[in-house]
């Protein structure tokens, strides 16, 4: 079968369905507030167990990001105007910028793949010869924002709870208006429920929450690109099929893990008809004969993921950092 006809195959598990859509974000929104009132409960014990529950609503706010990326597709619920709005409250809960991220994640889609438009709504990438000219400062920066633990843990946190908050010089009036009123909302929030519980405790929870969602969404994030003979290529040579179906990972994940991340661990069917809902990305999976051939990641593969930092222009692969 060649990869257009596996388009056209997946295309039909286009059409949103409202009522779960609507379920899903009613679970969602239910399992978040009562989890917001597990944690506050939880402060008057010791913080361990509020830090145990922040991490299980940490990963609740990387579900509402998906819902949220779902309707910057416009593929969460039929209606465009209710994917506006569901797009705008559960980008504010996970704190981001619902239409300044969608314009970054479209890029992404449209050049995903393409070596002369690496990084473009994505991690900053090098390549083997750009990083090789480049100076001995540039290769220190580039080797520290490459650190796993800076990449996704402090990356997380500088990403989501510092640059989001900001507009971008590129952005158009209507984004830099959404990125003010998704600030003052979520001073809204962090008044309200700083005035009830303390703003110190406030912090305590949401910035713990927000983290932890942001590590986990940034390693899946990674990891859907970053894996062993992923696709690369250049100029009239790169394929928009072939970089879904060879550039982007699918993940066999145990079911909650799988509910928590939306299912977007199929992320050769969302690369390949990002109009799929998030909900049906599994049953296109399992619904297409073809895609039975198509191998998960190993767990060695995700186990040397971060030694990809770099793509070699002549071989069009990942690479590591060369020896000194």
């Amino acid at each position: 079968m060649n990869q257009a006809s596996y388009r056209s195959q997946v295309k039909q598990f286009r059409v949103a369905d409202d009522k779960r859509a609507t379920w899903m974000l009613a679970n969602t929104l239910l399992l978040h507030v009562g989890l917001w009132a597990a944690m506050i409960w939880s402060l008057q014990g010791p913080y361990w167990v509020t830090l145990l529950l922040t991490a299980l609503n940490g990963g609740i706010v990387a579900r509402l990001f998906i819902i949220n990326h779902d309707c910057g597709h416009g593929s969460f619920f039929k209606s465009r105007r209710v994917n506006e709005i569901v797009g705008f409250w559960t980008g504010m809960l996970a704190a981001t910028p619902y239409k300044q991220w969608r314009y970054g994640h479209a890029l992404h889609h449209a050049k995903c793949g393409k070596v002369e438009d690496r990084g473009v709504g994505y991690f900053w990438i090098m390549t083997l010869q750009e990083y090789q000219a480049s100076s001995k400062l540039t290769q220190f920066g580039y080797r520290l924002y490459r650190n796993p633990f800076i990449l996704f843990t402090l990356g997380g946190f500088y990403l989501f709870i510092i640059e989001f908050r900001f507009a971008l010089g590129s952005d158009t009036k209507e984004m830099r208006q959404q990125v003010w009123l998704t600030n003052l909302t979520l001073a809204a929030m962090a008044v309200g429920l700083g005035s009830f519980i303390g703003f110190g405790n406030f912090f305590l929870l949401w910035v713990p929450m927000i983290t932890v969602a942001a590590t986990f969404g940034l390693w899946l994030f990674y990891l859907q690109h970053h894996y062993e003979d992923s696709y690369w290529e250049s100029g009239d040579e790169w394929s928009y099929e072939a970089a879904a179906l060879d550039g982007s990972s699918y993940i066999k994940m145990p079911r909650i893990l799988e509910w928590f991340s939306g299912s977007i661990n199929y992320h050769h069917i969302h690369h390949l008809v990002p109009k799929v809902p998030c909900y049906r990305l599994r049953e296109a999976h399992e619904a297409i004969p073809a895609f039975n051939s198509v191998e998960p990641l190993s767990w060695d593969q995700i186990a040397g993921s971060w030694r990809l930092r770099l793509v070699d222009e002549t071989t069009m692969k990942w690479v590591d950092f060369p020896k000194s």
